[in-house]
């Protein structure tokens, strides 16, 4: 009994002088710095949101106040300048506009959190959102500017689209969910029409699909997180998706970034006739390929396709492809390359053990295909279907002897002016100069005039 009493007794003494050392070594009211004594340091004297599109919430933003100070502080308030304010900030784990008595330790520093939801403003050109986030308005007033751009958009959301839409440039286009152009519906987007995409949305078509960019207006197609890292990361949306039926298509003059896929082809029919018209576009960053075709008709000229974490290009289960004076090629910057620039078959196994089976149809013209590996480019023909396959003039990374002389020029470096910055034009020492095929095609990827000898790939080399 003894015993205990002394354990009990000895246990709460500890406490007690837990307790007062505690005690001790909290600060004193009187030892804390306040008003104009208050004096802060800031991890940045801006944050800066990249453009938002109205009504979304944005990402949050982070901003550390240090003091550097050999005494604590209370900064006695921290506050939004503007009442209306689109800004929201968060401190010691409360959200809102305005916070009293914020204290801080002695060579410590405390962590805001910023969020932004911008209001619509029925505006077809971007504005400036901006606010100043105040500490001490009634002292010293440090500041730290808010700043971000905002953009009206349209917004369409898991949607059946009317027959017939036209989509035109001023309010950008932001899709959420799965937007499907109907069966004998056409959707039209004239030049200068930008769609952005939210996480794992995709558009279907169904019917047809007409972009009509030009050389100085471009359309185009990317998701809808314009802050790094987001901005240029692969696979943030699923692409266009053309499905069984589908015909009639053309894109001209588009970019296309930042999907699964870029083009998921899938439109197998009776004829030869191409289902799509692909030209005078940028493919690029995509997690998985850029253009990936199933059984179809495909024509694609002065075209860029690049940085994909599979195929760049594949044409899979037979079908006809004509690619002239394109640039395929693949550095797999920030992705895991497992498969070959381009690849062609005439026999696809699908999940459930079946076979798709095709003849394949596979015409190359001055073309560009490279990447790092020693086989950039598979050809298979593994049916009895015969295999037609042309190709002159091209500078191809490949061991395949089928592909030796029509001039064409094999395992010899481009020369880009320099990929590991996605500048895949030709530097002034390119192979590909003067060593194409006149084919008629008097323009190149950007609109700019080809020479009578024409450069392989989608770039005609120009000296400025």
């Amino acid at each position: 009994m003894l015993k205990s009493f002394a354990s009990f007794f000895y246990c709460c003494l500890a406490l007690a002088m837990v307790a007062a050392v505690w005690h001790g070594c909290r600060p004193d009211e009187n030892d804390y710095l306040s008003g104009a004594e208050v004096q802060l340091r800031f991890s940045a004297d801006t944050i800066f949101f990249d453009t938002l599109f109205t009504e979304i919430p944005s990402i949050t933003k982070r901003l550390r106040v240090y003091n550097n100070r050999d005494r604590p502080l209370i900064i006695d308030q921290i506050t939004l300048a503007d009442p209306n304010t689109p800004y929201r900030i968060t401190v010691n784990g409360r959200q809102g506009t305005s916070f009293s008595e914020v204290r801080i330790l002695a060579h410590d520093s405390i962590l805001i959190l910023l969020e932004a939801l911008l209001p619509a403003r029925d505006s077809l050109a971007p504005f400036v959102a901006e606010d100043r986030l105040l500490f001490n308005p009634k002292y010293s007033s440090q500041e730290v500017i808010i700043l971000s751009w905002g953009q009206d958009a349209n917004y369409l959301k898991d949607t059946v689209l009317a027959c017939n839409t036209t989509w035109s440039a001023g309010k950008p286009y932001v899709l959420f969910g799965s937007v499907l152009v109907d069966s004998l519906c056409t959707l039209t987007l004239e030049a200068g029409t930008q769609v952005y995409a939210h996480n794992n949305a995709t558009l279907y078509i169904g019917g047809s699909l007409q972009v009509n960019g030009t050389a100085d207006k471009r359309v185009l197609f990317t998701n809808d997180r314009l802050d790094e890292p987001f901005a240029s990361a692969p696979g943030q949306w699923n692409g266009l998706v053309f499905l069984p039926g589908s015909d009639n298509n053309t894109i001209q003059f588009a970019d296309i970034r930042n999907a699964v896929n870029g083009i998921w082809l899938g439109t197998p029919d009776n004829d030869t006739l191409p289902d799509l018209v692909l030209s005078n576009s940028h493919l690029e960053n995509m997690l998985q390929s850029a253009v990936l075709a199933f059984t179809s008709d495909l024509d694609m000229t002065n075209c860029l396709l690049a940085n994909t974490g599979q195929f760049v290009f594949a044409g899979l289960a037979g079908g006809h492809y004509r690619l002239t004076h394109n640039t395929l090629t693949n550095y797999a910057l920030g992705l895991t390359k497992t498969q070959p620039v381009l690849a062609a078959t005439d026999r696809l196994e699908l999940n459930d053990g079946s076979l798709l089976e095709e003849a394949l149809t596979l015409r190359l013209t001055n073309n560009i295909v490279w990447g790092l590996a020693d086989e950039e480019l598979v050809i298979l023909n593994e049916t009895t279907f015969p295999l037609l396959l042309q190709a002159r003039n091209n500078l191809l990374r490949t061991t395949d002897d089928r592909f030796a002389g029509s001039s064409n020029i094999l395992n010899t470096d481009p020369m880009f002016i320099d990929p590991y910055l996605f500048n895949y034009r030709p530097d002034s020492l390119s192979p590909a100069i003067d060593a194409g095929l006149p084919v008629g095609i008097t323009t190149d990827l950007e609109g700019k005039p080809r020479n009578a000898q024409p450069d392989i790939g989608a770039y005609e080399y120009t000296s400025q």
